[in-house]
C-alpha cells in the first residue's frame, strides 16, 4: 500500500468516524527533516556535492563567453537593455574589501562583485538615429581604455565625423574614475564642435576591479554596445599603450562578433589620419586587400633592380602586412645582382622582432634560343595568379623604379575606397588598378602627355573641387586613363584573372589561324603583355587610375628594350634588323619596320616625407569615379556616353578580327555572366553565348541585320530564331528582307 494511503487510512468496516485519529509521520519524513539523523553516507554525499559545486565555480573557464555569462546573470533582466536592474543611482565610493584581501595599502584592484552598467543605457537609447539595430549600416566605433588613448584617437574621430561619411561613436571602458565630460575638457573637445557620439561604457566599481572582472566587463559593454549600434569597424590605439585586459577582451570580442579590429601604430596618429575620409563599408574590409610585390630584374644590370628594394625596405608598413616579394630573374644574372639577393631578408627584421619569416621568392628563367612576344606575355602572365581574385592583388614594378615611402598608405587608401565602399559604380567595376606614375608619353611612343585638369572632369563635377577651400592644388586631379602601365601598377586580382582567360583564348584563336595579325599599336619599347591588356582594355571598357601627384620617382640611365623586341646584327646589338628575321611570322602583331627608341621618363621627385592627406588634392579626399576626367587609349578626353559607344564599337571589331566571329556574331552585344571569362570576346566551336535582348527594338535591328548578312541560296528560317523571338523573325521576313542562312548562336563555323 502507498505510504499516503498508510498514513490517512482507518477502518471503514466500523461504520463510524474515528475523531480520535491523528496522522503520523513516517520515518523518512522525519529524518529529512533533522538531519543530524542522516545516515553516515548521506552525509557524506551532501558535503561532497557542496564542495564539488564550490570548486567548479570558483574555477570556471577563463574564456570570457562563459565567465561573461556567469557575470551577466547578476545585471538582471533590465541590464541587457543598458538600464541596471534595481536602484539606478551608482553607488559611489570603494566597495567592501573581501575579508581575504588584506587592507594593507597594497594593489586597490580587488573587487570582484556583480557587473553592472550605469551610464550606458542613455547614450545608447540615444542613437536610434545610426539605424544601429540593421546588421549593415555607417556606425563606426572608437574604442579606448586609457587616458592617453582617449588623447590619441579623439581627435581622429572627430576628424571622421567631420567627414560626415558615418557616424562616429568613441566609448570609454578604462578603470578611471574622470566623466566624459571631464576626459572632453581635457582634451579641448567641445560637444558643438565635435559630432561624434561618446558612451560612456565603464561598470561600477571599475577602478577598484579585480583584472578578471574589468576584463569581462569590457566583453559585456562591447555586447551591449554591438547589439544596440552594430559597428561596422572597430579602432583602437596601439595594444602596447592600452591596458592589457582591454586588449585581451576587445580582440576576442571583435573576433566573436566578426568585425574589424583596427589598431592605430603608436605615434602615427596623423598618418592615418587619410583612414577618415573612408565610409564604413570600406573601414569594415580593412583586412581583406592583399598585396604582393613582383619585379622583374633586367639581364646585365643591378643598380636599378637594388635601389628600388632599398627604396621598398625604407617604405612604411606599420600597420599593415609586409607584402611578398617575387623577383623574376633573366638567363644571365648579374653577379651583384646575386649577391644582393642572397643576403636580402625581406620583409627586413627589426631589432625587436627576430622572428620575421622571409616572404621573398626568387624565380629564374631558363634560357631559350628565340623569346618572342607571346612567350614574354605568357611568362609574364604566370607569374602570379590571385588564391582569392577578389581580394589578392599585385604590384608590378620595373627595375628603373623608387618608390616612395607612402606607396603602401596610397595603395591601401584608395583599393579600399574605389573597390570595397559601400557606394560602389559602373565605374569601380571597370577599375583594373591603380598606378603610382604620371605617363611622360603616349602608349606608342609619341607626344608628350599632358595630364587632364579640374575643369575637365565629368558630370559638371569640376566647379565644385576648383573650391578654395576643397583643395590646395586647383591645376591637379586624378585621372583615369584607358592605357596600361608596366613600371609602377597595382592590378586587381580579378581583372588578373581575367588577363589570363583573355590571353589564352587570344592564343587559342590565333593557333586556329582565325584571328588577323593587327598592327602594334603599344611601343616596342614597353613590355609586350601590354599590348594584349590595352586589347582587353578596350574590349571590356576598362581604365587605370593614375594619381594627380606621382608616388614613384622612374629613373632612365639604366633602361633597356625588353628581350623580346630588341634587334641585333651579327650577335652585336645594332640598330636596323629584327633580333631572329626567321621568327617574324610568328609574332602576333605586326612590328614595326624602325628599331624601337626609348623615351627618356621625366624624373618627377616624390614629395617630401608629410601625411598622405597633406600629399594629395582636395585635402586629401578622394573624388568619385564618375566624376574623373576619362581618357582613351589615343589621348582623348571623353564623356561616359561616347566612352560606351567606343567599348561597343571596339568589342565588334575585335569579335570580327581578332575573335573569329562573323556577320551577327560579332556585332550583337553579348551577356557576361562571369567577369573573370572572355569567351564572349570569341567565336569557338562548341561554345555557347547569350545575347542581350533588352527591348524589342534590339531583337529587331539584329533580326534585319541578320537576313541581309546572311542572305543566300542555303537561308532557313530556324537558324536566325535561335536567340531570336518568332514574331521578330517572321516580321522581318513578310516585309521582304530575303531569307537568313542558319547559324547557330554562339557556333559558327567559318571557312
Amino acid at each position: 500500500m502507498p505510504t499516503h494511503v498508510r498514513l490517512y487510512s482507518k477502518d471503514e468496516e466500523l461504520g463510524k468516524r474515528d475523531d480520535d485519529f491523528k496522522p503520523r509521520r513516517g520515518p523518512k519524513a522525519t529524518n529529512l527533516a533533522k538531519p543530524w539523523r542522516w545516515r553516515k553516507r548521506r552525509v557524506l554525499s551532501v558535503i561532497a556535492l557542496l564542495v564539488m559545486g564550490y570548486v567548479f565555480f570558483r574555477n570556471i573557464p577563463e574564456g570570457l563567453g562563459l565567465v561573461e555569462r556567469r557575470m551577466a546573470s547578476s545585471i538582471g533582466p533590465s541590464d541587457s537593455a543598458g538600464k541596471p536592474a534595481g536602484n539606478r543611482v551608482e553607488p559611489t565610493g570603494a566597495p567592501a574589501r573581501p575579508r581575504t584581501v588584506a587592507d594593507d595599502g597594497g594593489s586597490s584592484h580587488y573587487y570582484d562583485g556583480p557587473i553592472k552598467f550605469y551610464r550606458l543605457a542613455s547614450t545608447l537609447h540615444a542613437i536610434t538615429h545610426t539605424f544601429g539595430l540593421r546588421l549593415q549600416n555607417r556606425n563606426v566605433l572608437f574604442a579606448v581604455s586609457s587616458l592617453q588613448s582617449a588623447a590619441n584617437l579623439m581627435p581622429m574621430a572627430c576628424e571622421m565625423a567631420k567627414w560626415d561619411r558615418n557616424y562616429v561613436h568613441m566609448a570609454f571602458l578604462g578603470r578611471d574614475s574622470l566623466s566624459v565630460d571631464d576626459i572632453l575638457g581635457v582634451n579641448g573637445v567641445s560637444r558643438s564642435d565635435c559630432a561624434a557620439n561618446f558612451h560612456d561604457a565603464r561598470s561600477d566599481y571599475s577602478k577598484y576591479s579585480i583584472e578578471r572582472r574589468a576584463e569581462v566587463s569590457v566583453s559585456g559593454a562591447m555586447k551591449h554596445i554591438n547589439d544596440f549600434m552594430h559597428p561596422q569597424a572597430i579602432i583602437m590605439d596601439d595594444s602596447t599603450l592600452e591596458d592589457a585586459f582591454f586588449v585581451r577582451a576587445m580582440r576576442y570580442k571583435a573576433g566573436e562578433i566578426g568585425h574589424a579590429l583596427i589598431e592605430i601604430p603608436a605615434g602615427r596618429y596623423e598618418d592615418f589620419l587619410w583612414m577618415t575620409r573612408l565610409d564604413a563599408g570600406s573601414l569594415s574590409n580593412w583586412f581583406k586587400p592583399t598585396i604582393e610585390i613582383l619585379i622583374h630584374a633586367p639581364p646585365h644590370s643591378s643598380g636599378g633592380l637594388i635601389r628600388l628594394v632599398r627604396s621598398l625596405e625604407d617604405a612604411e608598413y606599420a600597420g599593415f602586412a609586409v607584402p611578398k616579394m617575387t623577383v623574376e630573374l633573366p638567363p644571365d644574372i648579374d653577379h651583384f645582382a646575386k649577391t644582393f639577393l642572397e643576403r636580402l631578408q625581406w620583409p627586413r627584421r627589426t631589432q625587436h622582432d627576430t622572428r620575421t619569416l622571409n616572404t621573398l621568392a626568387l624565380r629564374h628563367r631558363i634560357p631559350s634560343a628565340h623569346l618572342s612576344s607571346e612567350q614574354a606575355s605568357i611568362r609574364f602572365v604566370e607569374s602570379f595568379y590571385p588564391s582569392v581574385s577578389e581580394d589578392n592583388h599585385v604590384l608590378v614594378l620595373s627595375a628603373q623604379a623608387e618608390i616612395s615611402p607612402l606607396y603602401l598608405h596610397y595603395l591601401h587608401y584608395v583599393t579600399l575606397e574605389y573597390k570595397y565602399s559601400s557606394y560602389t559604380s559602373t565605374e569601380s567595376d571597370r577599375l583594373l588598378g591603380v598606378s603610382l606614375d604620371i605617363p611622360t608619353a603616349f602608349l606608342n611612343g609619341s607626344g608628350r602627355f599632358a595630364p587632364p585638369s579640374i575643369g575637365e572632369m565629368r558630370d559638371n563635377a569640376s566647379q565644385s573641387y576648383s573650391d578654395e577651400e576643397k583643395g590646395d592644388q586647383p591645376g591637379s586631379t586624378p585621372f583615369l586613363y584607358q592605357g596600361p602601365s608596366a613600371t609602377a601598377t597595382l592590378f586587381f586580382g580579378d581583372k588578373w584573372n581575367t588577363l589570363h582567360s583573355f590571353l589564352t583564348n587570344h592564343l587559342a584563336s590565333s593557333h586556329r589561324g582565325t584571328a588577323e595579325r593587327t598592327k602594334k599599336f603599344v611601343s616596342e619599347a614597353e613590355p609586350a603583355w601590354l599590348e594584349y591588356l590595352l586589347e582587353l582594355m578596350r574590349a571590356r571598357g576598362w581604365s587605370m587610375l593614375y594619381p594627380a601627384t606621382p608616388l614613384v620617382t622612374i629613373h632612365n640611365e639604366l633602361s633597356q628594350i625588353p628581350e623580346e623586341y630588341s634587334r641585333e646584327i651579327d650577335g652585336a646589338p645594332e640598330m636596323g634588323t629584327p633580333k631572329d628575321p626567321e621568327h617574324l611570322a610568328e609574332e602576333a602583331f605586326l612590328l614595326a619596320d624602325e628599331s624601337p627608341v626609348i623615351v627618356e621618363h621625366v624624373e618627377r621627385e616624390t614629395p617630401e616625407a608629410q601625411p598622405l592627406q597633406d600629399m594629395l588634392p582636395f585635402r586629401g579626399d578622394l573624388p568619385e569615379l564618375p566624376h574623373l576626367p576619362f581618357l582613351t587609349y589615343a589621348g582623348d578626353v571623353v564623356n561616359t556616353t561616347i566612352q560606351e559607344d567606343l567599348v561597343q564599337s571596339y568589342a565588334s571589331e575585335f569579335r570580327r578580327s581578332i575573335g573569329g566571329c562573323q556577320g551577327v556574331d560579332a556585332t550583337r552585344k553579348r551577356i557576361i555572366s562571369d567577369p573573370t571569362r572572355t569567351d564572349d570576346l570569341f567565336c569557338f566551336p562548341g561554345v555557347d553565348v547569350e545575347f542581350d535582348m533588352s527591348t524589342e527594338e534590339d531583337e529587331v535591328q539584329v533580326a534585319h541585320e541578320v537576313i541581309a548578312a546572311t542572305a543566300g541560296p542555303e537561308s532557313t528560317v530556324e537558324g536566325v530564331r535561335h536567340g531570336t523571338s518568332k514574331a521578330v523573325v517572321d516580321s522581318a521576313l513578310k516585309n521582304g528582307e530575303g531569307a537568313p542562312v542558319g547559324v547557330k548562336a554562339g557556333q559558327a563555323e567559318h571557312g
